[in-house]
């Protein structure tokens, strides 16, 4: 694999060079006369990724321990992606055919060579007025004005906190939207209405009953201001209600917000004798963030997030400490019985944003030191309750309109039995060049 991180390295620094070199020799004539055209009724478009991660594991942390135990010597971990995107729309009077498709090939040690193929999304809209629509099929539903998080997103999987642009899988839905405009304080009022059913073939991920959820969402400009009320009823998921907000104090400034309540939360939670309990509350979660662009094209994104979902500190590191004793216990006595047991509950506890505190700020330029198309970045995520850090910097170049270069690494700055001290990887690089065609 290292070879392979080479010839795409050396790819994507061949492809910075010869770029910059190559606008400077084109000289373009663009004084011709452009043709009417005629729009077509369908679009096609698709992109291909190459991209080699490495990650340099912490064989001392609690997380490793838990998912190798001794067994894996190497702490660097090498994988290879090549990921395929098709998305393609047909449009025919009052009726709209849209399709988002994924397929991955990737390769690893653990693994060898696997593949993974998904519909994104595959829906049909039928519009007869410019104020109705209904959409049937796969979905994504983006709901909330959060950036890194989206508390208010009840039809939707969860963010990427490491990559919050990545597109999403969506779920197979019936909605309907209805907007009407006016004068006045109100200038917009939309209502969308949202049915999802679940069983063993289509949105099984939500539960293992079958069942109709619904739920729906409604939209207010007034103010200046985007406004939103939602909420999510069903029998065997946890009912919620949230409302979301944005604003522009300025053309470069940006506040928004979302916030949610979640009734009859059911938490699980293990101590660190491997003793569970069961908690059940309505949860509370909040974001509150903003985003500002400065005079020199620097963009501020800064959120704090509240999740009434998570863990404390001190139930986190008592999860923790259950792993070291179940660790312990396996090269005294060679039982897995107690590592096992804490593996049943990573579902809970080695999520992302596990527990109720977070800072997210990145700031990103554009096109520093006049170089065009060339965007660096740096990502903060601060655990407010164990004070541990992760920290990604990134640049992304575009030298040609349908082709990024993209380099992230990865750092975390932490102790021990906090979320990013115990995490199995303490460093990541990743390098990819995506290819739109």
């Amino acid at each position: 694999m290292k070879q392979a991180f080479i010839i795409i390295a050396a790819c994507f620094i061949t492809l910075l060079f010869n770029s910059a070199a190559f606008s400077e020799k084109i000289d373009l004539d663009l004084d011709f006369e452009i043709e009417e055209v005629t729009k077509k009724p369908y679009s096609i478009n698709a992109d291909i990724e190459v991209k080699e991660t490495i990650k340099f594991f912490d064989s001392d942390a609690l997380l490793f321990k838990q998912k190798y135990l001794n067994t894996k010597k190497d702490n660097t971990f090498w994988q290879t992606d090549f990921d395929f995107t098709i998305e393609g729309q047909y449009q025919w009077n009052t009726i709209t055919l849209y399709g988002r498709f994924n397929s991955l090939i990737y390769y690893n040690e653990d693994v060898d060579w696997e593949s993974e193929r998904k519909v994104e999304e595959a829906y049909i809209t039928f519009q007869p007025s410019v104020s109705w629509a209904v959409d049937a099929g796969k979905k994504v539903h983006k709901w909330g004005k959060g950036y890194a998080f989206s508390p208010s997103a009840f039809f939707s999987r969860p963010k990427n906190i490491d990559d919050p642009d990545a597109t999403l899988e969506g779920y197979y839905s019936l909605s309907t939207d209805y907007i009407k405009s006016m004068e006045g304080i109100l200038q917009t009022i939309a209502v969308t209405p949202v049915f999802m059913p679940v069983n063993r073939d289509i949105n099984h991920e939500i539960g293992p009953k079958n069942e109709l959820i619904w739920g729906g969402k409604i939209y207010f400009f007034a103010f200046d201001t985007d406004i939103d009320f939602m909420f999510l009823i069903s029998d065997n998921m946890d009912n919620r209600i949230g409302m979301d907000f944005s604003k522009n104090l300025s053309p470069s400034f940006e506040i928004h917000g979302d916030a949610a309540l979640v009734q009859d939360y059911h938490q699980y939670i293990i101590d660190e004798y491997g003793n569970t309990s069961e908690q059940e509350y309505t949860a509370f979660n909040l974001l509150l963030g903003l985003r500002y662009l400065s005079s020199q094209d620097t963009t501020y994104i800064l959120e704090y997030y509240r999740n009434g979902q998570g863990y404390s500190g001190q139930e986190y590191e008592n999860y923790l400490a259950f792993i070291e004793r179940g660790y312990d216990q396996y090269l005294n006595t060679s039982s897995k019985a107690a590592i096992s047991k804490s593996k049943t509950y990573a579902a809970y506890y080695n999520q992302q944003a596990v527990m109720r505190d977070y800072l997210y700020l990145k700031v990103s330029q554009k096109d520093p030191f006049d170089i065009l198309y060339f965007v660096p970045a740096i990502t903060f995520i601060y655990n407010l309750d164990d004070k541990s850090v992760s920290i990604t910097p990134q640049v992304t170049y575009s030298p040609l309109t349908n082709l990024t270069l993209d380099l992230k690494t990865g750092f975390l700055l932490r102790k021990s039995k906090t979320e990013y001290g115990e995490k199995i990887n303490n460093a990541k690089i990743l390098l990819s060049i995506k290819y739109y065609f």
